[in-house]
């Protein structure tokens, strides 16, 4: 079965680090082409890739079956449409589109055409998302009673890509981090019943919404999402409390920190995080004594999503994020931000 073909839009921290090197890795693909201005950069990382200065010559190449869309948020619907008219597959980063309404109109674009189209939701396979999932499957916390995930940083200055600091469609934190929260929400427990929230400025120079807490309520427990860029200690990535146990893990998955070191997916070591980072699991012995012991983190695993694009596209396997998950995704923002 020959590799699928595949072109990226944009050589940015997603394209250049969380995308190229997974399609450069894995046996089913072959990126051939990557529209971007930074031809040396593309050359000194991928040295047989084209570079591509426009959308045009890309959607032109016949050869290319899959685009994937790594550019700015407010650009994934227009190009979205583009690539699907152009008969081809795409894979678009997070979040898919500004609103809900837009990812209707090219899901159905893409049923129409009998293309596929993929949302980049990578941190569905994190090493840390991944042990969490474990540990509810496991029973160990009994019946669930909170669950809450936040995704903080340090970031007190702008960030140096003018996009992510500028007002517009699809622009903030929640859009940014606050998509992959709901995701891994709705990956564990589904649709909730009930969602509200606020999202607000923290940062005295900010221009977007850079906090937001999120609420989402289903049977017998909520979720409490949440995001701060002034965070300079250290805050549980996780906690999950059960009426048998809690489960508390600090730090985040390390393939975004070793794919930008070098470490390319297959070396040794990638995806594993330190042992001093694994979570820690509280349980209640029969004897009704709680006791505290680490749990080991899971290798992180993105090359499993590409994976799963590659099943889809050749053999028609089920996607591996239900576009009704990005659909019910956009309607949460959409209502937080009303």
């Amino acid at each position: 079965m020959s590799p699928i073909q595949v072109a990226l839009l944009g050589f940015g921290l997603s394209g250049r680090y969380l995308q190229a090197p997974f399609f450069a890795a894995h046996p089913g693909f072959q990126l051939t082409q990557v529209m971007t201005s930074r031809g040396e950069a593309l050359y000194q990382s991928f040295p047989g890739v084209v570079q591509a200065t426009t959308v045009e010559e890309v959607l032109a190449d016949k050869s290319i079956e899959l685009v994937s869309i790594a550019t700015p948020n407010g650009t994934h619907y227009e190009l979205a449409r583009a690539v699907l008219e152009a008969g081809k597959h795409v894979l678009v980063d997070k979040p898919a589109c500004p609103t809900a309404g837009e990812f209707r109109g090219i899901r159905d674009l893409a049923a129409s055409k009998n293309l596929h189209i993929f949302v980049f939701q990578n941190r569905r396979w994190d090493s840390d998302f991944l042990t969490l999932q474990e540990v509810l499957r496991s029973g160990k916390l009994g019946r669930l009673v909170a669950y809450e995930a936040r995704y903080d940083r340090w970031k007190p200055t702008a960030n140096a890509k003018a996009w992510k600091e500028t007002p517009g469609p699809g622009a903030g934190m929640l859009y940014d981090l606050g998509a992959h929260l709901i995701d891994q929400a709705i990956a564990c427990f589904g649709i909730p019943k009930h969602c509200s929230g606020r999202t607000w400025k923290q940062r005295s120079f900010s221009s977007i919404p850079d906090a937001f807490d999120l609420k989402l309520e289903y049977d017998g427990f909520f979720a409490d999402l949440s995001c701060s860029l002034l965070v300079s200690a250290p805050t549980p990535r996780y906690r999950l409390h059960g009426d048998r146990g809690a489960y508390i893990k600090y730090g985040i998955d390390v393939q975004e920190d070793h794919l930008v070191a070098g470490v390319r997916p297959g070396d040794p070591g990638f995806g594993w995080e330190p042992t001093s980072q694994a979570g820690v699991l509280h349980t209640e012995t029969e004897a009704g004594l709680l006791v505290e012991e680490n749990y080991p983190t899971l290798q992180g695993q993105w090359m499993r999503l590409f994976d799963k694009l590659h099943a889809t596209i050749r053999e028609e396997a089920p996607l591996a994020v239900p576009l009704g998950d990005i659909v019910a995704q956009l309607e949460i923002i959409e209502d937080v931000l009303k």
